[in-house]
């Protein structure tokens, strides 16, 4: 009797790392319904241009229009021009008009021109009532990095949003 106990304990244990994996896949991240996320996955938007932001690896944010949800996925195929992210909305009125921070974590990313390597970057934002989308458009080859790709939605350092993608390299 003792000897199925230990078994099962065992076997509790071994699986409890892919739980956690499971878990972490499920459901965005949200605290106290802070952040509703209306939809994600890649887009058809846009690009009306660019503005300098010193602080991110390409040394640019696209100014986007006209986005639309092409596909709700959590994995995404990396291809030159391909946008991904989210949509959300906060939808707590005591954060309307404060300063809140968008953060995009992902596998490591190498600007070949700057040499700078980054996994993370950060922008704030002003939050409102409205709609938000916060996403990655790969343009360059450098960009498309396989692996996790987490954007996050930050209130005074913490999270209370956040969306994981798996971005793939796919085989030609």
């Amino acid at each position: 009797m003792q000897q199925i106990h230990r078994s099962r304990s065992w076997f509790a244990r071994a699986l409890a790392p892919l739980a956690i994996l499971a878990l972490a896949f499920a459901a965005p991240a949200q605290a106290s319904g802070q952040v509703e996320i209306q939809d994600y996955g890649f887009y058809d938007l846009s690009v009306d241009g660019s503005v300098p932001a010193p602080d991110d690896v390409s040394g640019t944010r696209n100014i986007v229009s006209n986005i639309r949800l092409q596909r709700q996925t959590e994995e995404i195929d990396a291809q030159l021009g391909r946008s991904f992210g989210f949509r959300f909305r906060i939808a707590d009125p005591a954060l309307y008009g404060k300063t809140l921070t968008l953060r995009t974590i992902f596998p490591p990313l190498t600007n070949p021109e700057t040499r700078r390597t980054m996994t993370t970057q950060d922008r704030p934002f002003t939050a409102t009532g409205e709609s938000v989308y916060d996403g990655y458009r790969f343009d360059y080859d450098w960009e498309m990095a396989e692996g996790i790709w987490t954007f996050q939605i930050l209130h005074d350092g913490k999270v209370i949003g956040e969306k994981k993608f798996k971005v793939i390299i796919p085989m030609n």
